[in-house]
């Protein structure tokens, strides 16, 4: 490649990267702007208006009283987005998002986190082709999740009986406590007020509908700041039941009703006892010797 030609492809590719990454940046600041600015602030300083309700608080995310952010790869921070905090045994109170945002989605909240802090590493670079560790190819599409029908809830409900009912709904309770919903979720006064109040959800709300919204909220509202868990089936029956304990009726019908015992019509032994049941109209039922089969 001559010297001439060089001289003009290099600052236009160079531009053309820059182009794309100040795209992915601004698209990263509108994301993080509905998503994460309740907890982490408009700037990031860790000072969003749902902040106060959570301890630990959420992280600084400027570096203006701790370095922290700068010393993390971009790779880290990429994780702790997509796996949340549960994921990386930190806070559960940072959401799961690997559910909700797509690839290049996540990683353009981190070419954007990456300009609320001094950092001179390297940058995010969004490629057509791989060029190592640094230049991934972004998939561009969400994770697609099939709608949750109510026959799989029914399914689910169906292997809840009266001898387990209570140890569901306490592993539900584990469930609600472990994956950090109460940084959003107030229950008798305590937790976050970016989502619904759930003191009453069991008098508010239908255990079947709660179940649907648990395993799948973007399929009900698709800009939902409510995070895609990845709950299994049976994980969600356990958080249905604990909520649709929350301010219940007492004359709200039972979760779990218990089957109607099978009854055993008179005479289906008679073939072990040799007597049959026979009923005359206008006469009490009466026994006699059932006739044998020769």
């Amino acid at each position: 490649m001559s010297r001439m030609l060089r001289f003009f492809i290099f600052p236009v590719v160079a531009l053309f990267l820059a182009g794309c990454a100040d795209e992915h940046v601004a698209a990263g600041k509108k994301t993080f702007s509905r998503y994460c600015s309740p907890c982490h602030g408009t700037g990031g300083a860790g000072d969003g208006y749902n902040a106060v309700n959570l301890d630990p608080g959420p992280r600084d995310l400027t570096d203006s009283k701790e370095v922290y952010m700068s010393k993390l790869s971009n790779d880290e921070i990429y994780t702790v987005i997509h796996d949340g905090g549960i994921g990386v045994d930190l806070s559960p109170l940072m959401p799961v998002w690997g559910n909700v945002f797509s690839e290049e989605e996540i990683w353009s909240l981190v070419a954007y986190i990456r300009t609320l802090h001094p950092y001179e590493g390297k940058p995010v670079v969004f490629a057509e082709v791989k060029e190592g560790d640094n230049a991934k190819v972004k998939e561009s599409e969400r994770p697609k999740v099939p709608q949750i029908s109510e026959n799989e809830f029914n399914s689910g409900m169906s292997q809840v009986t009266l001898d387990t009912l209570d140890g569901r709904i306490a592993e539900g309770e584990e469930f609600f406590s472990d994956l950090g919903c109460i940084a959003c979720h107030r229950i008798e006064g305590k937790g976050g007020t970016l989502g619904p109040d759930l003191t009453r959800a069991g008098f508010m709300l239908q255990p079947q509908f709660i179940y649907r919204w648990i395993r799948n909220p973007q399929g009900f509202i698709p800009k939902t700041r409510m995070p895609n868990l990845g709950l299994t089936e049976e994980e969600a029956i356990s958080v249905t039941l604990y909520l649709s304990t929350l301010g219940r009726a007492a004359t709200a019908p039972p979760l779990v009703v218990a089957p109607e015992p099978v009854l055993e019509a008179e005479g289906v032994s008679g073939e072990a006892t040799g007597l049959e049941t026979t009923t005359e109209p206008g006469t009490e039922p009466a026994t006699e010797p059932a006739e044998k089969v020769s």
